[in-house]
C-alpha cells in the first residue's frame, strides 16, 4: 500500500470510474485496475462493487474512505513541514456561485496566486444545489455560495457575510424616479429572474405570493452579469444580490429601487466537509475572502 495505489483509489471513488480517474491521473485505465486489484488483495476485501458497468463503494469500501483520506492528508502534512508559503505546493478545488467569482474572487485571486506561487486553484462555477452535492462526494475541497446559513451537520461553515438582495431597473424605467414602490407594483411588470431553483428566486416568490401575486418572468437567465446587460436595454426588473450589481448601481448604470419591503437579507458563506483537513493554503484562501469583505 502506498501513497499512489491509495490517491487512484480515491480519485476512483470520487469519480465513480476507473477510466475518468485514468484520466485525471494521467494513467492508462489497465494501470488503474490493477491499482485497485492489488490493494483489495492487500486489504483481503473488495473495495467496489460492480454492477451494470457502473462501481460503487462496498460497506468496507466507503470505511476505508476514511483511513485512506487521512493517510493521504498526514503524508502531506508533513510533506508541508517547515516550508514557507511561496515553497508548498497543493491543489485547491474551490466551488463558487458565479456572481460571487465576479464580485469577489476575481479580485483576490491574483493575490492568493503571489502569496501561494505553488498552489493550482481549480475553480468549478455551479448552482448551489451542485455545488453542495460536489462538496459532499468530495469533488471540491469548499465551496463559496450564497443561501440561508448553513444547517448541513455534515458542512463546516468557516465564514458568513450578510448579503442584501436589491430591486433593480434600468435608470429609464418609469418606477426608477418614485420614492417609494408598492411591493404590487414591482410585481406589475415583467420580470428577468435566476434560475428558479436558487435562493433569490424562491426569496422572490415568497414576496409575491405575500401580495397575492404571481412573478412574470419574461426571461430566466443562469447568470447574473448577463441579466444586468439585459436590463440596461430593457423594460424589465430584476431581484439580484446587491454585490452582484454594486459597480452598475455605482456607474448608473441600473438603478436600485426603492421597493416598500423589509430587508431582503442572506449570506454568502465558505462551508467544507466537517471531516475535511484544512490545509494552511486553504486558509489562507479564506482569509482573503474575509480581507476582501473588510475593505
Amino acid at each position: 500500500m502506498d501513497e499512489r495505489t491509495l490517491r487512484a483509489f480515491t480519485k476512483v471513488a470520487d469519480l465513480k470510474s476507473f477510466t475518468k480517474a485514468a484520466t485525471e491521473l494521467g494513467y492508462v485505465q489497465s494501470t488503474i485496475s490493477n491499482q485497485i486489484k492489488q490493494l483489495e488483495c492487500e486489504l483481503g476485501f473488495p473495495l467496489f462493487d460492480r454492477i451494470d458497468k457502473k462501481i460503487y463503494l462496498t460497506s468496507l469500501g466507503q470505511e476505508f474512505r476514511s483511513y485512506a483520506d487521512s493517510i493521504l492528508e498526514n503524508i502531506h502534512r508533513s510533506v508541508m513541514l517547515g516550508k514557507s508559503d511561496k515553497e508548498i505546493h497543493g491543489v485547491i478545488r474551490v466551488g463558487v456561485l458565479e456572481s460571487l467569482l465576479f464580485s469577489t474572487l476575481v479580485n483576490i485571486l491574483p493575490h492568493y496566486a503571489s502569496q501561494w506561487p505553488n498552489i493550482e486553484i481549480q475553480i468549478k462555477m455551479g448552482r448551489t444545489k451542485d455545488l453542495q452535492e460536489w462538496l459532499r462526494l468530495n469533488q471540491l475541497d469548499m465551496v463559496y455560495l450564497s443561501d440561508d446559513l448553513n444547517s448541513d451537520p455534515d458542512f463546516f461553515c468557516a465564514y458568513q457575510h450578510k448579503e442584501t438582495l436589491a430591486f433593480v431597473s434600468s435608470p429609464n424605467h418609469e418606477l426608477a424616479g418614485r420614492e417609494q414602490i408598492a411591493l404590487e407594483d414591482f410585481f406589475s411588470y415583467p420580470l428577468v429572474v435566476t434560475e428558479r431553483s436558487g435562493i433569490v428566486y424562491r426569496k422572490l416568490q415568497r414576496l409575491a405570493y405575500s401580495c397575492g401575486m404571481l412573478p412574470k418572468n419574461s426571461l430566466v437567465v443562469d447568470n447574473t452579469k448577463a441579466i444586468a446587460e439585459i436590463l440596461k436595454n430593457s423594460e424589465g426588473l430584476t431581484f439580484l444580490p446587491e454585490y452582484s450589481v454594486r459597480r452598475d448601481i455605482e456607474s448608473n448604470t441600473l438603478v436600485k429601487l426603492n421597493v416598500s419591503v423589509a430587508p431582503q437579507i442572506y449570506f454568502s458563506q465558505i462551508i467544507y466537509h466537517r471531516g475535511k483537513w484544512v490545509a494552511s493554503f486553504m486558509k489562507g484562501f479564506i482569509d482573503l475572502i474575509r480581507r476582501q469583505h473588510t475593505l
